[in-house]
This record gives C-alpha cells, structure tokens and sequence, in this order.
C-alpha cells in the first residue's frame, strides 16, 4: 500500500490501531507513537514530506495555510486528509474509522503528494 498516515494530536490514538486491524499492510501510526508530538506545524509538515506521510488532520484554521505556503515556496507536502468537526464530531471515533477505511480502500494505493481531501 502506497499510502502511510500520521494521525495528529487531536485524533484518539485508538484510531491507528483500528486501522492497523483493517489493513495490516498499511503504515499508520498515531503522532503520539512517535517522537513528533508538540512539533510546529511547519517543522512536523516538513518531517512529513520527507516520509512521504499523509496527515490526517482536524486542524483546518492553521494546515491550510502551511500547505500554501510551502506549494508557493516551491515546496511539496505529502499530503493532507481533513477531519471537520462540524461534519464528524470529535467524539465520533467510529464515524472517523469508518471514514478513513473507506479512503484507505479507495485511495490507499494512490500517491498523496501535494494532495488534500476532506472525511
């Protein structure tokens, strides 16, 4: 699977888990298993392209306009998926699972450079 997902501090570490249960071969950690918890979004989005590792994400005020920033300095991202809490309350757990299986199944094989979607 070409796809590998770090899922960002306001997303419940249960999360990657699960996902690990779906799809075994899939690269999936929480930010909490890792050492970039607390990082700037600038620094963490550049540790994230060089790893080509997809974000996902329900910081939709301050991402966006990182990702900008760097596509206007000549940089990429490996890309972003969106969770809006307007659409998929944070409590929902099993509604951001299911919606996240659902574009691992369709998109899962897909390169996400420089590329964004909304759950």
């Amino acid at each position: 699977m070409k796809l590998k997902l770090l899922l960002d501090e306001h997303i419940a570490d249960q999360v990657a888990a699960a996902l690990r249960r779906k799809f075994p071969s899939l690269d999936v950690v929480s930010i909490y298993e890792t050492h970039l918890a607390g990082l700037p979004d600038p620094a963490l989005l550049e540790v994230l392209d060089a790893e080509r590792r997809t974000l996902v994400t329900r910081d939709v005020n301050s991402i966006p306009g990182h990702i900008n920033a760097r596509l206007h300095d000549g940089l990429t991202h490996a890309g972003v998926i969106f969770a809006d809490s307007k659409r998929l309350k944070q409590t929902d757990v099993k509604g951001l699972i299911r919606r996240l299986v659902a574009v691992v199944e369709k998109y899962g094989n897909e390169d996400w450079t420089c590329r964004s979607g909304w759950l």
